[in-house]
């Protein structure tokens, strides 16, 4: 029963809220092989694309997660509900988090079947990078309660990546391009810190349930 009521609340949330940023995050991967050559790609070179596609359909789907409730009417009736705000945020999360994954890993596919040097572990640190840029898009507008400064403090990050990675150290979210170690796993740890601090955010200082 509750599976199913979870499940109607995701359908419905996707269907009235998210499905174009969705669709997004979708034509960014389709384009993808418009803008950067796909085929026969080794090291470095088969890094950068699949760094920066996902980089781009994180800040898509992570950063308008709280964009909802910027209408009254919506508010009003997520206040009206007995379910707690934060249970339909960190659905929201997931919905994200999972197809997020999928387009990583279907770009990663799409590459190795064009005979570019891409593994399993170059995918997962690309999620990585991916989850961090979207949480920190999803925290600013969290403290900010405005997603427009959550996707310019994401966007702003993302050319910091391109030009300044050496200066970003371990929290460089290119590594693979650039060849600088120990990156994703920080990337991975502050993603999930972001969003845990922005729920705790909204908990405390706005009294959110």
């Amino acid at each position: 029963m509750a599976s199913g009521c979870l499940a109607r609340i995701v359908y419905s949330d996707v269907k009235h809220n998210f499905l174009p940023h969705y669709a997004a995050a979708v034509g960014v991967l389709a384009v993808s092989p418009l803008v950067f050559g796909l085929t026969e790609l080794s090291g470095r070179l088969a890094a950068q694309p699949l760094e920066i596609i996902p980089l781009l359909t994180g800040i898509i789907l992570f950063t308008p997660i709280l964009a909802p409730e910027q209408n009254e009417c919506i508010l009003e009736t997520v206040r009206a509900k007995k379910m707690s705000r934060h249970i339909v945020t960190g659905l929201r999360i997931l919905c994200s988090a999972v197809l997020l994954a999928v387009l990583t890993g279907a770009l990663g596919g799409y590459m190795r079947y064009n005979e570019c040097s891409v593994t399993l572990k170059m995918c997962l640190g690309a999620f990585a990078g991916a989850f961090a840029i979207g949480a920190l898009g999803f925290s600013a507008a969290a403290v900010t309660d405005n997603p427009v400064i959550g996707y310019m403090v994401s966007l702003m990050y993302f050319m910091m990546n391109l030009f300044m990675h050496r200066e970003l150290g371990k929290f460089c979210l290119m590594s693979m391009t650039y060849g600088i170690k120990g990156c994703k796993p920080v990337a991975a740890a502050t993603g999930a810190f972001l969003i845990a601090a922005a729920m705790i955010y909204r908990r405390i200082a706005k009294n959110e349930r």
